[in-house]
């Protein structure tokens, strides 16, 4: 039976009271001998022959009510429930003992529905008030079909109507924590604390279940606010979970400043509160760590890394085991100072333990991007690309989603330099999603890099009008328009973003990039030559120096230059000259003029027609130089030109263009074309080739330098770059190796076309944002009136920021 902690009264005590009128009703001494036969069986739980007793004789006399009650009850005993179910009308079950009620609870509870069951124990508790065993039956009734609302009622019921009895409250409380909805318990201590407000352990049990149920701020309240009873333990988890819930709650903050960190601010507030009444009371080790976990979490989540790493340094100093959440936080604060080996180390381990963690995949994913670990991050993108497209729909929604993985497959490839690539992954996205804003950021990014300007700028502003508060589309926006020349809105948009967002990593490189603008910065040019003319050593050496001043304003900057020649003793030729002007930076345009000693006067400018084309123009007076090759040497003349430029991205460029000089006793005019395309790139090597025409005319020949009446020259080169070593923290510095090959052929007025070649080495260093030098060294050979000769020149360069 269902009651298995009530005992119904004994029969022969439930009918003491009936037995007294032993012959009531016409009953015989042999029917009463056999009424005490039946008591007797009953007692001895012979309940089925008791029961065919009992049947008989109500059968017999049903005048008297006695035979059929006791008939029910002893029946419900004997699991003869169909017939106790069959006897028990309304009018019965309204009016019956309580014993009989139960016998009748009984079967039903073990035959009938729930419904059924729960309907008739409402009908018998209607018509006497309470049952204990009827209500204790429906708690654990209720309990075990997990019903909660009945779990709820009957629970409620049974305390109030029996509340001296402890047993009854803890089993209440079991059934509705079984049941498993801490609602219902929390509803059924507020419901017993109305009828005693002053009770303090309904009001710690309320808290608890508060705490239980994920709502420790309300709990908090209650006791800090309505000071309610509590355990220490309480309030320090109230305290602690509170802080966690609001690192949960900054997902949802504003992203504009300045509200961005309302929410991670209050959880580092009240952990810290948590920390501090941990210590005050001597809380064991494990709960004052346990806070400290989280806010090494907060720090992270609140862009204070530093303060994070702080934190956790303590912990392993004192040889505390950090939990994985925190670990990852941990990692995360070491990624942003960009200790991304530390930052490794960690996220290696996580994911050894749970390789199918979505979030420890990207986390995973992006350090092997910043590690240039290519090769090992392509996997794990494809298995975190498989498992967001197998997602169920009914899971909520992450950030970074199915559609989110595909984006950043192109952005892989553009991570590589490899922009072709990457635009064969986004030209189908752009056609199925083109209003997504990562894709239009991305796309964004791929054009900035490759030199697009002008594109990038459209699919950022485009990102940006869907929503006018991402920054990263902001950000975009105001450096393509930097790199078109716009330095004035390019400052407004920074400044406009400085004060709020500078924790932001597209924020903070366009800060930089600002105050590297603000600078003055110096090139350096030098070229050294050494080879034979006329069975002579000619030896020659240029310098080209400049400092730029800080920006006069958004769009000039002076400058002032120094520049020598020194040949021979084949081509004797001395010259140095001072000067100073102005260089001007606008959209699409930029400019240089120049006035110096000697008469000196120097003009030059690029106009940026679109992404693809571009022209230049150049005069320059009174000039000298040390043209291509270690036996051009010349002071003296003017000279102009102007070229066009077409390119497609970073990969693929041409420029035909024509320059003329007045040189002293001769006039020289030259057309050339020239093209550039990249056959490999790779993150580390890339590999490039180049094509070159051009046709040189002379008036004269007859001057101390060489001077062909007519010259053609047709010639490819092949160049290798190899990185050799990148600065992984920072990107910013590296240094890489270049070899190149060049092998063409000349024809000179007068004599047969002959073969040239050239060969050399250089070294290229990029030192942080400010620095940059680069060297080579080349031996050409090359054929001068007929006579084929060979030279040696080296190049060095630099530009540095003050």
């Amino acid at each position: 039976m269902l009651l298995l902690h009530h005992k119904r009264l004994p029969l022969s005590f439930a009918t003491a009271l009936t037995l007294s009128f032993s012959t009531a009703f016409g009953q015989t001494a042999a029917e009463d001998a056999e009424y005490q036969k039946a008591l007797s069986l009953n007692r001895a739980s012979n309940y089925v022959e008791s029961a065919v007793i009992l049947k008989s004789l109500m059968l017999a006399h049903p005048e008297i009510a006695r035979y059929k009650l006791d008939y029910i009850d002893v029946a419900s005993s004997a699991k003869q429930c169909n017939e106790v179910i069959a006897k028990s009308s309304d009018d019965l079950i309204r009016h019956a003992p309580p014993y009989v009620k139960e016998a009748i609870f009984s079967c039903y509870a073990s035959t009938r529905d729930f419904a059924q069951t729960e309907n008739l124990a409402k009908l018998m508790i209607a018509s006497s008030g309470k049952n204990e065993a009827i209500e204790l039956g429906m708690v654990r009734l209720a309990k075990d079909n997990k019903n909660l609302y009945s779990s709820l009622y009957w629970s409620v019921k049974l305390v109030r109507d029996f509340p001296k009895h402890q047993d009854n409250m803890n089993i209440s409380k079991e059934a509705l924590e079984i049941v498993g909805n801490e609602y219902a318990l929390l509803m059924f201590y507020e419901d017993l604390y109305k009828n005693d407000t002053k009770d303090p352990g309904l009001q710690k049990q309320i808290i608890q279940v508060m705490l239980d149920m994920g709502i420790p701020n309300l709990a908090l309240d209650l006791i800090d606010k309505r000071y309610w009873s509590y355990s220490d333990d309480q309030k320090i988890r109230a305290m602690q979970a509170s802080g966690v819930n609001y690192i949960r709650w900054g997902r949802a903050d504003s992203a504009v400043a300045p509200n961005r960190f309302l929410s991670i601010d209050a959880s580092i507030k009240m952990l810290n509160q948590a920390f501090a009444y941990a210590k005050s009371i001597n809380a064991p080790l494990d709960d004052i760590h346990s806070i400290q976990f989280d806010l090494i979490v907060a720090y992270n989540r609140r862009k204070n890394d530093d303060q994070s790493l702080v934190l956790y340094d303590q912990l392993r100093s004192e040889g505390v085991e950090v939990p994985d959440y925190a670990m990852s936080a941990v990692a995360a604060s070491y990624s942003a100072k960009h200790q991304f080996e530390k930052a490794n180390l960690i996220l290696s381990d996580l994911y050894k333990k749970d390789p199918t963690d979505l979030d420890l995949q990207l986390d995973f994913y992006y350090n092997l991007i910043d590690l240039d670990r290519y090769s090992e991050a392509k996997p794990i993108l494809e298995q975190l690309t498989v498992q967001l497209k197998n997602r169920p729909k009914y899971l909520p929604k992450r950030d970074f989603d199915y559609t989110r993985a595909v984006i950043e497959a192109a952005s892989f490839e553009s991570y590589q330099e490899k922009y072709q690539a990457a635009d064969q992954k986004l030209k189908p996205l752009l056609s199925e999603i083109p209003s997504n804003a990562d894709l239009l950021k991305t796309v964004g990014s791929v054009r900035q890099a490759e030199g697009m300007f002008e594109a990038a700028e459209d699919y950022f502003s485009i990102a940006s009008k869907q929503d006018p508060q991402d920054v990263e589309a902001k950000v975009g926006y105001a450096n393509a328009r930097m790199s078109r020349g716009d330095i004035q809105t390019f400052n407004s948009i920074v400044n406009e973003l400085k004060p709020g967002y500078d924790d932001m990593t597209p924020v903070k490189e366009a800060i930089k990039r600002q105050d590297i603008f603000q600078e003055g910065y110096v090139t350096g040019n030098f070229v050294l030559g050494n080879g034979q003319y006329l069975g002579q050593t000619n030896n020659n050496h240029t310098s080209d120096l400049r400092v730029y001043s800080a920006p006069i304003d958004d769009n000039f900057r002076a400058f002032a230059r120094y520049r020598d020649l020194n040949s021979g003793p084949a081509i004797s030729v001395t010259d140095h000259g001072v000067g100073a002007g102005v260089q001007y930076t606008g959209l699409n345009q930029e400019a240089e003029v120049e006035v110096g000693d000697a008469g000196y006067f120097r003009a030059e400018g690029t106009q940026t027609l679109s992404d693809h084309w571009s022209a230049t123009g150049s005069f320059e007076k009174n000039a000298f130089y040390l043209m291509p090759g270690a036996l051009y040497a010349i002071s003296g003349g003017n000279v102009g030109g102007t070229s066009v430029k077409w390119k497609n991205g970073e990969t693929t460029d041409a420029t035909v263009g024509y320059r003329y000089w007045a040189l002293p006793n001769n006039i020289r005019q030259e057309v050339y074309g020239n093209v550039n395309q990249r056959l490999l790139t790779e993150y580390n090597y890339k590999v490039d080739m180049s094509g070159w025409v051009g046709n040189q005319q002379n008036t004269n020949s007859n001057v101390n330098y060489f001077s062909p009446i007519n010259q053609t020259e047709y010639s490819g080169t092949v160049s290798l770059r190899i990185l050799q070593w990148r600065d992984i923290e920072t990107k910013k510095y590296d240094f890489w190796h270049r070899l190149y090959a060049t092998y063409g052929v000349v024809t000179q007025a007068g004599f047969m076309t002959l073969p040239m070649n050239s060969y050399g080495y250089g070294q290229e260093f990029n030192v942080g944002d400010k620095r940059t030098l680069s060297w080579s060294i080349g031996r050409t050979s090359f054929p001068f009136d007929g006579a084929k000769s060979s030279y040696t020149t080296g190049f060095l360069n630099f530009e540095s920021r003050f």
